[in-house]
């Protein structure tokens, strides 16, 4: 009874600890609901301020790409502003030159007018019938005169008015005046002038004057005008005698204008000269003459830098009739082609327009200003456009260059075929003594002999053509020196005692001694030993016929070859010399092509 009652009231407890958590769980549901509801509350807060957050983003992105526009337009703006004010500046900055030219330079174009007017044909008629007073000849030469003392042109202009009304007291002040300021341009304007007016003596004195006053190092573009209107006989037979003789006296260094201290310019002449010469000689190619360069080893280097050397006449030879098709030199006198005064009157063109050096710096500098303005003040583009339209006829040109461009190079400089020519029977002597050097150094490199060397048997070659040996001889004496060779190792081939004795008695001792006494697989193995060394002693007693035999095949295959090496090299050998001896007699065409201008 009494644990029945104590089980009832443990049931009852027990069912009370139930009920209190099922009160204090849903007390906690209740709690938890909340907690939901508030958790609702905070998500949907969550996704508000999400949204909120994606707008705010939305109009930062529009704020700075309304900000980068900003940027922009001001780089843009600040870049244009920028640009109109260098347009701006070189605006003012031309006008500002261009008011300066016309103040310092516009009588200039006044006495090139005057200048370009007097020196022509039709003024000279115009004045020699009285068409056209000389008083005014005399004052229109004066007024310029007085407007630019310090420009050359002026006196010069002047001293042909002078001519024109025969003043030559006054004349021969105006043109000392003239050469005072600027001789070379002075002189040059006299001898073209005089030229243009049939006074070819007069006009042959002043280019003696002309030449003399320049540096051969350092010849304009102007020279090369001047030369071609010699060249063409334009100027009269004594200016071109003296052209020749100066250009000659240049050429050999007796200017005592040059700048060029270290070197003389016949050595320098001679060192270009033998160079150009040396580019123009004949290659071998690799696999031309490839048995000889097989046979005669070390030598063949030698060889083919003698055939190289003597192929620079020829070579020369053919170059100048290529580029001089109506040879070294035309008829003399009234045979000889006259140009028709054109390159004179470009000459004088060329000179009478040509700027002053502050004249040119001024031009310079307004055209760089014009660029800048018709690229909008871009700097840059600007610079790239003027470099761009410079040309490079200012860059002066030393003689020596001038002259190895005229022959070996005419396409880079702007030159007739007369003054080519010129300049052909300028370097002559330099070119002929060159070609000798080289043919000279072809001739004592040479060896007198060669010494071709196939399958280890040497003989020597003569490399004289007149004196080379006959080839069945030498061919003969290889295949007797090789089947000489071969019957010797054929008669070293003999039976090897020692090695057959040695077999058999290693071969009877294993028989006897070991194979008996052995088990298993070593019985075999010394079994198989011993078949063969007897097999060896057994070859080697009888494969004497067959050794002998193959010898003599390859001393027949080595025969063969050799003598068909030979053959062939000592051929290639007759070709190489006969080559360059007929090479080597080109020079005697090429001093014979130039004796033309010897006789001159």
């Amino acid at each position: 009874m009494d644990d029945g009652l104590d089980l009832d009231s443990a049931l009852q407890r027990l069912g009370e600890r139930i009920e209190g958590v099922e009160r204090g769980q849903g007390r906690h549901e209740a709690k938890l609901d909340g907690f939901w509801e508030g958790l609702h509350d905070v998500e949907a807060d969550v996704v508000k301020l999400g949204s909120e957050v994606s707008h705010v983003r939305q109009e930062i992105a529009g704020l700075e790409s309304e900000v980068a526009n900003t940027r922009q337009t001001l780089d843009t703006f600040i870049e244009q502003y920028g640009r109109d004010r260098e347009v701006s500046k070189a605006q003012a900055e031309l006008s500002r030159l261009t008011t300066e030219w016309h103040a310092n330079f516009a009588q200039r174009k006044q006495a090139r007018a005057l200048a370009r007017s007097l020196v022509h044909t039709l003024t000279a008629q115009a004045i020699y019938r009285n068409v056209v007073n000389t008083a005014t000849v005399r004052a229109c030469s004066e007024e310029r005169l007085l407007l630019e003392p310090t420009y050359w042109l002026a006196p010069a202009t002047m001293a042909v008015a002078a001519k024109f009304r025969e003043e030559e007291e006054q004349g021969e002040r105006a043109r000392a005046h003239a050469c005072a300021l600027d001789a070379a341009k002075a002189n040059l304007f006299f001898s073209l002038t005089c030229s243009r007016l049939g006074d070819e003596t007069e006009a042959a004195a002043w280019m003696d004057l002309y030449l003399q006053s320049l540096n051969p190092d350092e010849l304009g573009q102007d020279f090369l005008v001047v030369l071609d209107a010699i060249a063409g006989r334009e100027l009269g037979e004594k200016a071109l005698g003296y052209t020749q003789q100066v250009m000659a006296r240049w050429n050999r260094g007796g200017s005592p204008l040059s700048t060029d201290t270290n070197a003389s310019p016949g050595i320098r002449s001679g060192a270009n000269l033998e160079s150009r010469l040396l580019n123009l000689r004949g290659r071998l190619a690799e696999n031309r003459y490839a048995a000889l360069r097989k046979t005669c080893g070390d030598q063949w280097e030698v060889l083919r830098g003698c055939w190289e050397l003597s192929t620079v006449a020829d070579r020369t030879l053919t170059h100048l009739e290529h580029k001089f098709p109506d040879g070294f030199d035309v008829a003399d006198g009234a045979d000889r082609p006259v140009s028709n005064g054109g390159h004179v009157e470009s000459a004088l063109e060329r000179l009478i327009d040509q700027l002053e050096p502050d004249e040119a710096d001024m031009r310079e500098r307004m055209r760089r200003l014009e660029r800048v303005i018709d690229h909008g003040g871009d700097l840059v583009a600007a610079n790239k456009a003027h470099e761009s339209s410079m040309t490079p006829d200012a860059a002066p040109v030393a003689l020596m260059t001038l002259l190895d461009q005229a022959v070996f190079e005419p396409d880079e400089v702007r030159l007739g075929q007369p003054a080519r020519r010129m300049a052909l029977q300028a370097i002559w002597p330099d070119l002929e003594e060159a070609a000798q050097r080289l043919v000279t150094a072809s001739r004592e490199r040479l060896p007198r002999h060669i010494t071709l060397s196939v399958a280890n048997w040497d003989c020597s070659v003569p490399t004289d053509p007149q004196l080379m040996v006959q080839r069945g001889r030498l061919v003969n004496e290889l295949a007797t020196h090789i089947e000489r060779q071969t019957q010797v190792r054929s008669d070293a081939v003999v039976r090897r005692w020692p090695r057959v004795i040695g077999a058999l008695v290693i071969g009877a001792i294993t028989l006897a001694l070991v194979v008996p006494f052995a088990d298993g697989a070593a019985r075999w193995i010394f079994a198989l030993l011993t078949i063969g060394l007897f097999t060896g002693a057994v070859w080697e007693f009888g494969s004497v016929p067959f050794r002998r035999r193959r010898v003599r095949d390859q001393g027949d295959r080595l025969r063969h070859e050799a003598v068909a090496t030979m053959d062939k090299a000592l051929r290639q050998c007759e070709d190489l010399f006969r080559d360059w001896h007929d090479a080597v007699e080109q020079l005697d065409l090429l001093t014979r092509w130039g004796e033309s201008h010897k006789r001159h």
